[in-house]
């Protein structure tokens, strides 16, 4: 809207500084100045002034193309800030999908290492055990075999290594 302003407000100015150029230039007004002398010095005063305020016209209109060509290329750098936010707005969601599937996947492989550690920690009493068991019938071997039962403590029930 703003740019759409100050355009309509250049094609003015520019259109009121040609009507006052072809208005003082125009060669009607050079034949009157050429059959009546020059003018009085009120009207030499009054071009002056005239002259001045087309330059100070002219000055604004370049200040305002120097405007517009500045607004147009903020327009254009929004545009493709406004495209790269959209795209980095899409990597984030991506990435925040692929952190919340990496967080199940750590939680899962958490629970499997949990339940391997455990299932380790059984494995190693049990060869504890059967090390042990291993030990006492070697000795009874090497020691003769007295035929007394080995002392097992209650609710302990030998296990047969394989």
């Amino acid at each position: 809207e703003t740019i759409q302003a100050l355009n309509s407000q250049l094609k003015s100015f520019q259109e009121k500084m040609k009507r006052v150029e072809e208005s003082l230039l125009s060669t009607d007004y050079k034949k009157h100045i050429q059959e009546h002398g020059s003018p009085s010095p009120f009207w030499e005063q009054e071009l002056e002034s005239l002259h001045f305020v087309i330059e100070m016209k002219n000055e604004h209109i370049h200040g305002l193309d120097k405007k517009l060509l500045h607004l147009e290329n903020v327009e254009e750098k929004n545009l493709l800030l406004e495209e790269k936010v959209k795209t980095l707005q899409q990597e984030n969601e991506d990435l925040q999908v692929r952190t919340q599937n990496h967080l199940v996947m750590a939680r899962q492989l958490s629970e499997e290492l949990q339940a391997a550690r455990g299932a380790l920690e059984k494995e190693a009493q049990l060869r504890d055990q059967a090390h042990r068991e291993k030990e006492e019938l070697l000795y009874r071997v090497l020691n003769g075999g007295d035929g007394t039962p080995f002392p097992l403590a209650a609710g302990e029930v030998p296990l047969i290594a394989t």
